[in-house]
């Protein structure tokens, strides 16, 4: 829908302006930055999933490191402090523009659902 393209480019040009890059391909290995889908492309008002992606080198690490050494490894926890810090500033860049943030839960943990304020 026209509704929710233009939603995810509003919130997309809040935080180009604030300097955050935007993830440019679907594939997290080959780009990194924030990254945008949208939540229901039938739902009003218009929703969107936002995730912070650390550079595809880091990411390909957290794929090949064994489920049991998860909590001990450094460049795991190197990404997670990333991705929570850059959270952090999406969900407090994008609050003063006037969206309304939350974090997401369920499956989509760890992301940010972001909407249009009531109002």
């Amino acid at each position: 829908m026209i509704r929710h393209d233009i939603f995810a480019d509003r919130v997309k040009t809040v935080l180009v302006r604030a300097g955050l890059p935007i993830a440019s391909t679907f594939d997290a290995t080959l780009s990194s930055g924030v990254y945008l889908e949208i939540a229901d492309d039938e739902r009003l008002p218009p929703e969107a999933f936002l995730r912070w992606r650390v550079h595809p080198m880091l990411q390909e690490h957290f794929r090949t490191v064994p489920h049991d050494e998860l909590l001990s490894d450094p460049q795991v926890r190197e990404l997670r402090v990333a991705q929570d810090a850059m959270n952090a500033v999406i969900t407090a860049v994008l609050d003063n523009a006037g969206f309304r943030t939350r974090t997401a839960r369920g499956e989509r943990a760890g992301e940010i659902l972001v909407g249009e304020s009531p109002g």
